[in-house]
């Protein structure tokens, strides 16, 4: 008879591992306790032993594998079966979306074959913008990385206008700036389908134009914010022309695939037996803890793949659903329940308190860069954990010689600051530590290092924070840069400025010292893995080792916050301290 070797449970939390040895090989006999893989787990590399003894019959990993707990590792023949065969058994080698049914994807894969056909033929359609009756709609472009809409706050045409391919046609609010938005071929103003104030989505129609020439390339209109990238709402895009045929095939498949949808998919795994009981997707130290806290697990949701349950899914249902410790709700009042539940990833809005009990109030709509800002912040600060270190630089020697060079920085056309200078020598100190100048792919657990160094530089301007980004900061002369940001922070505060110029930062400064405060903690922007605050100097009393005594020197304060999931402690304070003795130091801006 032939025994399964599973991964067991090799530490709390751990809920999968990646091979990096083979110690056995089909044919070999091994006995029980005998080691039969090497697995790196997220802190260590362990030796798995086989839980029964026998001969290998066939391994089924291979070194770089990644394994759930409950995975198989090898099947043995003969020999003694284990003394407890573990509990979470699945077929395909322990991978629960195996436990899907293969049925339940075929509808979907028709459905999506349809769409894809419907697409098709409406693209082939949009090849030639021009319709029937000779007219052609002008949409929004991509205007920047994560900007979907925007609000229209001038048109530049009017009807019977006539356009040029390139020529502005309206201009634009963004998040983060004013830009004008160039009309994609040229013609006649037929009709503007917008007007100042109006939200406008990428893709969505201003301008139709009658005769002239077709655009270049017609580009594909973008996906309409909230898509979520699913095949029903990948094609919502407005064609510019089709027929209503094409139309009612689209239709008639988003319909099918949200009718298919509505199945959650999650529901298969439950359906599953093995020796008779019900399968439970969850893993061994889950197991446990269910046990330990008397929690039924067939009344638990699972919030992982394929419904996996994980040992956050158990301590809500302790916390949130008593009636779930005893006895088990039926499958809809459990999936219920679960759901009314909030996540952590997924805060839920405050609601505030009813203010005119206490006074009279005043409500103000955000502006496009408080928006931003609230979005940004909020992902920052719930999905980076950050650390902030803490230093000093003494800038006595660096002052001086800022006041000494700031002259031949004037006739140039601008005025050197100690930001400037902090600029250089952080691209300078980002080339010696390059995993500050890098960013996270949690998606494929990988690090991506950069070559060029893009620094952004927050600006104050009346309407909220802006950051204009210096590129290939670490290529330019301190008058480069100099002229390069007093350009950018000028358009800034008179929000002109263009989209590409506020993205592709690797590496933020916020400098507050010219409003006060001796030290602050600034929130890491991703996918930047690292941000410098600065605050005030300011001349204090320093001890001379060498002289035995206190002397005044200048020293500015410094706050570097970084993503901890990539950067350690030892290597933050090397960073900053390295800053500080650039700092300290003239002479070494230029080694």
């Amino acid at each position: 008879m032939a025994t399964e070797l599973k991964l067991p449970d090799v530490g709390d939390n751990i809920e999968k591992g990646t091979v990096v040895t083979v110690l056995v090989n089909p044919g070999d006999t091994v006995t029980e306790g005998q080691p039969i893989i090497e697995l790196e787990t997220d802190k260590a590399v362990v030796e798995v032993p086989a839980s029964a003894a026998g001969t290998v019959e066939s391994v089924n990993v291979k070194v770089g594998d990644s394994i759930p707990v409950g995975g198989v590792i090898a099947v043995l023949g003969g020999g003694a079966a284990p003394a407890k065969p573990a509990s979470d058994k699945t077929e395909g080698g322990g991978n629960l979306e195996n436990l899907v049914d293969s049925s339940d994807v075929a509808p979907n894969a028709k459905t999506a074959e349809r769409i894809a056909q419907a697409q098709q033929a409406s693209q082939e359609q949009q090849a030639d913008p021009v319709t029937s009756s000779g007219s052609q709609q002008v949409v929004l472009p991509d205007v920047g990385d994560n900007i979907e809409k925007g609000t229209v706050v001038t048109v530049l045409v009017n009807v019977g206008d006539t356009v040029s391919e390139g020529q502005p046609i309206v201009e634009l609010e963004t998040d983060k700036a004013v830009v004008e938005v160039p009309s994609s071929a040229a013609g006649t103003v037929q009709s503007i389908d917008v007007k100042v104030g109006d939200s406008v989505k990428v893709g969505g129609a201003l301008v139709t134009l009658s005769g002239g020439s077709a655009p270049a390339a017609a580009a594909q209109p973008a996906t309409p914010a909230g898509g979520g990238g699913d095949n029903a709402t990948s094609i919502e895009s407005t064609p510019v022309s089709g027929s209503a045929g094409q139309a009612n095939q689209i239709a008639q498949a988003q319909q099918e695939t949200q009718k298919q949808q509505a199945v959650p998919a999650t529901a298969a795994p439950r359906q599953e037996k093995f020796d008779g009981r019900d399968l439970v997707p969850a893993a061994p130290s889950v197991r446990r803890l269910a046990r330990e806290m008397n929690v039924d697990l067939h009344a638990v949701q699972g919030s992982g793949p394929a419904g996996r349950i994980s040992a956050e899914d158990v301590k809500k249902a302790v916390s949130a659903q008593p009636s779930a410790v005893s006895n088990a709700p039926a499958p809809a009042a459990a999936s219920a329940q679960t759901a009314a539940v909030p996540t952590t990833h997924s805060p839920q809005p405050t609601t505030l308190p009813d203010f005119s009990k206490w006074g009279s109030t005043t409500r103000e709509d955000m502006n496009g860069i408080r928006k931003a800002t609230v979005r940004s912040m909020t992902q920052a600060w719930t999905t980076i954990p950050m650390v902030t270190q803490f230093d000093k630089a003494d800038i006595t020697l660096m002052e001086e010689t800022r006041k000494r060079f700031g002259e031949r920085v004037e006739k140039a056309g601008g005025k050197l600051t100690m930001t400037h200078i902090l600029m250089k020598v952080v691209a300078n100190a980002l080339h010696r530590f390059p995993k500050f100048n890098a960013s996270l792919d949690i998606p494929n657990e990988q690090v991506v290092f950069k070559d060029f160094v893009n620094i952004g530089v927050a600006v104050d301007t009346p309407v909220g924070l802006l950051v204009p980004v210096v590129k290939n900061a670490d290529k330019k002369s301190i008058t480069e840069i100099v002229l390069d940001l007093t350009d950018l922070a000028g358009r800034a505060r008179e929000r002109k400025l263009k989209p590409d110029e506020m993205q592709g930062a690797t590496f933020t400064i916020s400098n507050l010292g010219g409003i006060g405060g001796h030290a602050f903690t600034p929130i890491v922007n991703p996918p930047e893995v690292a941000i410098i605050g600065v605050s005030r100097g300011g001349m204090e009393p320093v001890w001379n080792k060498e002289k035995g005594e206190f002397e005044p020197r200048n020293m500015l304060p410094l706050s570097l916050t970084y993503d901890h999931r990539l950067i350690d402690g030892a290597d933050a304070a090397r960073f900053l301290r390295s800053i500080c003795e650039s700092l300290e130091d003239p002479f070494l801006i230029s080694l």
